[in-house]
């Protein structure tokens, strides 16, 4: 003690939070703790919602598997239409999820994908099957992903991967390996910031999914770059489905256990840019876009907007008036 993290329903404010804090300033008094808080860190979470169906004249809850038709629910035993709104899964309100049954069908794994990704902790969520099935094609994904690597023999590479000075130098690299490294320690740096900070775990899995775009869409799947980024995909996404982490990585031929393996650290070189996207604008409405160096200052900025075709298209036999530069994001053209 003090312990890390607490986390708990809002109702345990009271019974759990208020008599622990009580009895270790009790202890502290008596000179047998030297601390004042039994936690470092509190986290109230949310509640668990479940679609229920409830008979407003009775005020009685009905069992969804006794609604025949939950597109125009009503109560079997008497007619009355059924009211159709999200509450706290309880056994009183006939609403709740059998982890179980999520389990048998989807694994663990989903279960705890969807739940994280679903809603901030501290907010409630609302429980769907449609996005559990979402979370359920995703780690489908990821497996055919790793699996596809595997099958191409690629991950004698992954053990490597551990040592980043083996990879060739950043300038050495092609754009699509830049690009895809620069994906892979956005995701590292986001992910990160997400579980050290406010605990945004919905947003982490958002990067997760990202990062596994980029990997699936990537044009140098026979780069080292790749095998760190199918090594960095599996260390970022244990914490969250500690499953099929573990089996991919022992697939992937690594003898340890993934949850032995240090955290990511991001690589400040290679979340620089080489390139930009910049906006154009005509009469502060956007036309379309252009790549430019990322180092480009104002003059620079305005003479890649004037020479674009976007610009051309929209500007030619027409007088500009006044141009305004925002660096590194909008060229916009004000035209008499």
């Amino acid at each position: 003690m003090p312990v890390d993290q607490y986390v708990g329903g809002i109702e345990h404010a009271i019974l759990h939070l208020l008599y622990s804090r009580f009895f270790t300033k009790v202890l502290r008094d008596r000179g047998l703790l030297n601390f004042d808080e039994p936690f470092q860190r509190l986290l109230t979470q949310g509640m668990v919602q479940g679609k229920t169906y409830k008979n407003p004249r009775t005020g009685k809850y009905v069992l969804p598997m006794n609604v025949a038709d939950p597109s125009h629910p009503v109560d079997p035993e008497t007619g009355d239409a059924l009211e159709v709104v999200y509450e706290k899964m309880s056994k009183s309100k006939s609403n709740g999820v059998a982890p179980g049954d999520v389990i048998n069908k989807y694994g663990a794994d989903t279960a705890r994908m969807f739940i994280l990704f679903k809603a901030p902790p501290e907010k409630d969520l609302e429980w769907d099957e449609a996005d559990v099935e979402g979370q359920f094609r995703f780690l489908n994904r990821v497996w055919r992903l790793v699996t596809d690597f595997v099958g191409a023999g690629l991950s004698v590479q992954l053990a490597a991967g551990k040592d980043s000075s083996k990879n060739p130098p950043l300038q050495e690299l092609s754009k699509p390996e830049k690009d895809l490294r620069r994906a892979i320690h956005t995701a590292i740096k986001a992910v990160t910031e997400d579980l050290q900070g406010e605990y945004q775990f919905n947003t982490a899995v958002s990067e997760l999914m990202k990062l596994s775009n980029a990997l699936t869409d990537a044009d140098c799947k026979d780069s080292p770059v790749y095998v760190e980024g199918i090594r960095a995909l599996l260390i970022l996404l244990a914490p969250f489905a500690p499953h099929i982490a573990e089996e991919l990585w022992q697939s992937s031929g690594n003898p340890d256990s993934i949850h032995t393996q240090a955290w990511l650290a991001a690589d400040p070189a290679a979340l620089v840019a080489d390139e930009i996207t910049l906006v154009i604008q005509i009469m502060g409405k956007t036309r379309g876009t252009v790549q430019v160096p990322a180092g480009a200052d104002k003059n620079a900025l305005e003479q890649y907007a004037r020479e674009s075709e976007v610009a051309k298209r929209y500007i030619e036999g027409k007088e500009i008036k006044k141009v305004i530069v925002v660096p590194g994001k909008l060229v916009n053209f004000v035209v008499g």
